[in-house]
């Protein structure tokens, strides 16, 4: 069986990239051929990935393009569209849903755009959410409930030495001096006029367990910043100032990420926040709970099984919980420790074998961590 993977691929890492990346290593390791259709046309010359260019190219090649099942993880608007067409060609076409980005474009449509962007998503095989709630929403809005379902995005990576060696020492340096490390993740973006990752609430965070007599660092590793607008460079700029205004510098540190695995700093650190505005799951909060990290985030959708919720855009609450945690650290710890792992990938690779109609992957074996 052939899977063709469409969506963004590393570089730049992202989280629906390093999630293709790492369902592509899998499949290749259980015996499945795999190829990729990289939309951000990034600039990895790997064997199998291969850029799609242009959108107008990737319709022209599709036709010809081999593939027993073809796995879309795109949020364009245009190519979620141009899925009805696809599907003309006789292929087996999935989609995950990664965010929110589904139904914005929904409602942000004109009647004549939703109708074909609905009609385009009611004509393929399966479309997968990584949330329930966009499941229920797609229900509602007439979709068949053999063709919707709910699987998170977490992956377990396959980890490998040369994922720690690739840490700067700058970054390595900084957890290895510091007690209690919180590790945070995202990009420079705004949601409705507001910081969309929290990068301000972690900086009034880290004042405030300072002022109070807490002992702790955080480390924020920094997606896309080469991608940055003039607003948002801007806002990172003066977001760098606040921290040397409150008096933390030294104790908050910026990792402005190029193409590294998140796990090992997550493996050294003590606690994992995400405190986004909106989110679709929160696919590093699983991965931290993978790694045996307490987690902290916000309660703007379902997270994954042991996360610490905190009321969204409340300061206060963010502060208990983490004082919380700090406090009965060995508690919290333990509590993770006896969570099920939280891996996907023999869920997904049984949706792959529903759709494309084969009974090959019943025997292959799922790898986990270190490829055992």
């Amino acid at each position: 069986m052939k899977i063709v993977l469409v969506g963004p691929y590393p570089p730049p890492i992202g989280g629906i990239s390093i999630h293709m990346k790492r369902v592509a290593r899998h499949l290749r390791i259980i015996g499945l051929e795999c190829d990729i259709y990289d939309e951000s046309n990034g600039n990895n010359r790997l064997e199998g990935v291969y850029p799609i260019r242009s959108y107008k190219y990737f319709i022209l090649r599709f036709p010809f393009i081999r593939g027993n099942l073809f796995h879309f993880h795109s949020i364009s608007k245009k190519i979620r569209i141009m899925l009805a067409l696809f599907r003309i060609f006789g292929k087996k076409i999935i989609l995950t849903i990664h965010g929110g980005s589904l139904m914005e474009q929904i409602e942000q449509s004109n009647r004549v755009v939703r109708f074909v962007l609905l009609r385009s998503l009611q004509s393929i095989d399966q479309i997968l959410c990584v949330n329930e709630a966009d499941t229920q929403q797609l229900l509602a809005l007439g979709f068949s409930r053999d063709k919707v379902a709910t699987l998170p995005a977490y992956v377990k990576p396959v980890e490998s030495e040369q994922d720690d060696l690739e840490i700067p020492n700058e970054v390595t340096t900084f957890i290895n001096e510091s007690e209690f490390v919180i590790t945070a993740n995202g990009y420079i973006r705004f949601y409705q006029g507001q910081d969309l990752y929290g990068v301000d609430r972690l900086i009034y965070l880290l004042k405030e367990l300072d002022d109070k007599g807490y002992e702790a660092h955080i480390l924020f590793a920094l997606l896309g910043v080469s991608d940055q607008s003039s607003e948002e460079r801007q806002y990172y700029d003066d977001i760098k100032q606040r921290i040397k205004d409150q008096g933390v510098e030294g104790r908050f540190l910026f990792y402005e990420v190029q193409d590294t695995e998140l796990y090992p700093l997550l493996k050294k650190s003590k606690l994992f926040i995400r405190p986004t505005l909106t989110d679709g799951y929160g696919v590093s909060i699983a991965e931290a709970l993978a790694c045996g990290i307490p987690s902290i985030a916000s309660n703007v959708c379902s997270r994954p099984e042991g996360t610490i919720e905190y009321q969204v855009r409340n300061n206060e609450d963010l502060l208990h919980k983490v004082r919380d945690v700090m406090e009965n650290y060995p508690v919290y710890k333990q509590k993770v420790l006896s969570l099920r792992n939280p891996d996907y990938l023999a869920d997904l690779l049984t949706v792959y074998e529903r759709i494309a109609g084969r009974r090959s992957l019943k025997s292959t074996r799922v790898i986990g961590q270190n490829g055992k």
